[in-house]
């Protein structure tokens, strides 16, 4: 889900950095078992997780920890929708609905079928793609049929990234969503994290969910094997919780550049410079960028933020060298920014984490 799921390699500076979710995922992850009068202290004790650091403010957990948590919830609830639906799921259902479309020749048949396996099972969930013919659009939509049993529209999130994560798996590249419409309203504490989960324009309060692609995805073929679908399921949900790479975009090469050198601490280019790298004018990164829902800007502070955090957890190192590592020459302006980004100071942070680990 989420990244609020982000993935960074840092090369020089220790070993590679784990993706983080926001507390939100994880406290809501256990809302079904909670709805079915399951103490939650043992699944949380599973994961290696407590309530306290979940209910600390500006907390991130390692994708890891979040992806064991949803096993253990699906395990013992024996429900792949995790309890936020009137009917459970046999786990292996989602499994199984992947080795029937891996043969399919494009993503449409594979969706197509796919979406026809679900309806035919639940009614829980509705989906549909729907054909625009005017506007080249194809839209995927999805209506939960108890969505009162979702009230933080929880797992429709976590329903939508695993199907936008499969399409880009099947197609061995990230698919861009030209639009993602949702129901319900702004998502003040999460809508940050919503530029990595769904990499788009946002609209929200609108009639129904649903995903907006261009109609070329009907005929994207797939590029995946069974043997490869093996691998891949043998790493659910882990590997549809991590937001989806595409060596090919534009995003994905600054960050590659910018983690690439061995220097002890982070040097970022100029924008002008970055994009001759690139061999585009500024305009055109400028636009390719936005194309892919994320900017310069963006990019940099994605960088920042997950390198921060794994030094501050990670290592001793001082706030102010962590500060210079990440690129401030100013203490106080990482810090504010830190602040931003998790909701508390570099040295709460750290503080916190190593409370909790003295717990575990």
């Amino acid at each position: 889900m989420h990244s609020c799921l982000r993935l960074v390699k840092r090369r020089g500076i220790g070993s590679p950095f784990l993706a983080t979710s926001c507390a939100h995922y994880f406290k809501e992850t256990l809302r079904g078992a909670e709805r079915y009068g399951l103490k939650v202290d043992y699944l949380l004790q599973q994961s290696g997780l407590s309530k306290e650091e979940l209910n600390t403010p500006g907390w991130r957990g390692p994708s890891e920890k979040l992806a064991h948590l949803v096993q253990q919830v699906w395990l013992t609830l024996d429900d792949e929708f995790m309890g936020f639906t009137q009917h459970r799921c046999k786990p292996g259902t989602f499994a199984m609905m992947c080795h029937l479309i891996i043969h399919e020749v494009s993503i449409g048949r594979a969706l197509s079928k796919g979406i026809l396996y679900y309806n035919l099972f639940t009614d829980d969930i509705r989906m549909q793609l729907i054909e625009v013919e005017k506007g080249d659009q194809l839209i995927f939509e999805v209506v939960f049929a108890r969505p009162d049993l979702d009230p933080h529209n929880y797992f429709l999130e976590f329903w939508l990234s695993i199907w936008y994560r499969l399409i880009c798996w099947l197609a061995g590249r990230k698919i861009p969503i030209q639009e993602a419409r949702f129901h319900y309203s702004r998502p003040d504490d999460r809508v940050e994290e919503f530029r990595y989960m769904f990499p788009t324009t946002h609209l929200f309060d609108q009639q129904v969910t649903r995903f907006v692609f261009s109609r070329e995805l009907l005929t994207t073929p797939i590029v995946r094997s069974k043997p490869e679908l093996k691998s891949m399921l043998a790493l659910a949900p882990l590997g549809f919780m991590v937001v989806p790479s595409d060596e090919s975009s534009y995003g994905r090469k600054i960050r590659s550049y910018v983690l690439a050198t061995k220097s002890s601490q982070l040097s970022f280019p100029q924008f002008e410079h970055m994009a001759e790298v690139l061999g585009l004018s500024p305009q055109t990164l400028r636009r390719r960028l936005k194309e892919e829902g994320t900017s310069f800007r963006n990019v940099v502070e994605g960088i920042r933020r997950d390198v921060a955090i794994q030094h501050l957890v990670r290592t001793r190192q001082p706030v102010a060298r962590i500060s210079e590592i990440v690129g401030y020459s100013e203490t106080r302006a990482f810090t504010r920014a830190f602040h931003t980004w998790t909701g508390m100071s570099p040295r709460t942070y750290r503080k916190t984490f190593l409370e909790r680990t003295r717990h575990e």
